[in-house]
């Protein structure tokens, strides 16, 4: 109840801000959320996290971070974002004039140049959308995107 109320919040917030942290800092907030799951549960300071995690019905934050990200991409498809969202994203069918396999609902992914571009939300996004088993990508509701997105990165 402590974590869920006063830790998780900030985990969801700033998982935005965490997704492209490096894997030092990444390891550390992960290192935080085993932690409090070994506290919570009374356990050992030596014993494994993660069917402690398991246990609560929590999922590790870097599940976390990709179905925070799916979902703000299936939000910026679908026109429940601005609109400026949804310009980042180019359909792959769009791009070509005859029809390859395994297109359907798929993203083209931006070359990138630098880092910088592979740090962006528009080819991180393509990429893990690009991921999405073809029944995710056309869920017709956001709360059945959310549900299957929950399932699908346990």
């Amino acid at each position: 109840m402590i974590f869920n109320s006063l830790i998780q919040p900030h985990f969801d917030y700033c998982c935005v801000v965490w997704d492209k942290c490096n894997k030092t800092l990444s390891d550390k907030l992960q290192k935080l959320q085993n932690r409090a799951a070994r506290i919570l549960t009374y356990s050992p300071y030596d014993a494994s996290a993660d069917p402690l995690i398991e246990s609560l019905g929590w999922k590790k934050l870097e599940n976390q971070r990709k179905v925070k990200k799916a979902v703000m991409v299936y939000k910026s498809l679908n026109s429940l974002a601005p609109s400026y969202m949804r310009s980042m994203f180019i359909d792959r069918d769009g791009l070509i004039n005859f029809s390859l396999r395994d297109t359907e609902g798929k993203l083209a992914i931006p070359k990138p140049r630098t880092n910088y571009l592979k740090n962006s939300f528009s080819y991180d996004g393509a990429i893990l959308w690009n991921s999405l088993p073809i029944e995710l990508r056309q869920a017709k509701s956001l709360n059945l995107f959310k549900t299957g997105c929950s399932g699908f990165f346990k």
